[in-house]
């Protein structure tokens, strides 16, 4: 059984963290790493976790915690996480989701079977404080997922040049060989992370694949997104379009794409900084 390396990358998960380090544990699949990796939390993340390990050491291959003294965004936390790694494949989860307990299983079967595609699982929304919330747009957002996962590789490549289409607790299960070769995430976004790995891979020539089980719980929040969150967002997936969209848009004959996306962002490039 190959080794996976799960990791978990947390910040303020004090209160959630805990449901998904025992979602972890309690994998059908015997050879697992896990890696718990915090971005600097100020609340009781880390003192939770290092509880939770000093009563589970055994329970999985190997367990291992990285801290930093400062918050650094998500890519580099996660990229903290991956030095820390050595298994053949990499599942990563944020410290409020939980897999189904076949999770790691059916991820390692898919790969196993279809060396150079990337398995898309479905996601189960929830949130403990509103179980009867309904969330029709995510949902109709992660059923285009699904039905893009299904797509040949030169329309997913068109696609995912367009706009992001991947939930990313679904799918970011890959070999390690791959992550390595491609130096991991990109620390220059701090504001996200998975789609500019996702691009990386059809860049070099990965697909994805629908895997038609549930395996990934999606923890929603009633909170709002603020306007400035929303800003920093917008200016991060502004920078990834300049430094690499729009030359990927015109190696793959999207010029016209290319052109028209790059009056749009050059607005937001011009709106004033929140």
């Amino acid at each position: 059984m190959k080794l996976v390396s799960v990791v978990v990358f947390a910040y303020r998960s004090a209160e959630t963290i805990v449901e998904t380090l025992e979602s972890i544990k309690r994998q059908t699949y015997p050879n697992i790493e896990l890696i718990i990796t915090d971005d600097g939390s100020p609340d009781d993340t880390v003192p939770v976790v290092r509880d939770w390990i000093a009563k589970n050491q055994g329970a999985l291959t190997a367990i291992k915690l990285v801290t930093s003294d400062k918050n650094t965004g998500l890519p580099a936390n996660i990229n903290r996480g991956l030095q820390a790694a050595g298994g053949a494949y990499y599942k990563g989860i944020a410290g409020d989701d939980r897999m189904t307990e076949d999770a790691i299983e059916h991820y390692v079967r898919f790969c196993e079977a279809h060396p150079g595609v990337f398995p898309i699982a479905k996601v189960r929304l929830f949130n403990d404080r509103n179980p009867n919330a309904v969330y029709s747009d995510v949902q109709a957002y992660c059923d285009r997922c699904y039905e893009f996962a299904q797509k040949d590789y030169k329309e997913q490549y068109r696609l995912l040049l367009i706009q992001n289409r991947i939930v990313a607790p679904s799918a970011t299960f890959y070999p390690m060989a791959f992550v390595r070769k491609v130096g991991g995430y990109d620390e220059c976004y701090r504001w996200f992370e998975d789609y500019p790995m996702n691009l990386k891979a059809m860049h070099a020539g990965y697909r994805f694949g629908l895997l038609d089980r549930q395996l990934v719980w999606y923890r929603m929040s009633d909170s709002s997104v603020t306007a400035s969150s929303l800003s920093k967002l917008k200016k991060t997936e502004m920078k990834l379009f300049f430094r690499k969209k729009f030359w990927y848009m015109f190696q793959n004959g999207m010029g016209w794409e290319a052109v028209r996306q790059c009056k749009s962002w050059a607005k937001v490039a011009l709106s004033r900084p929140v």
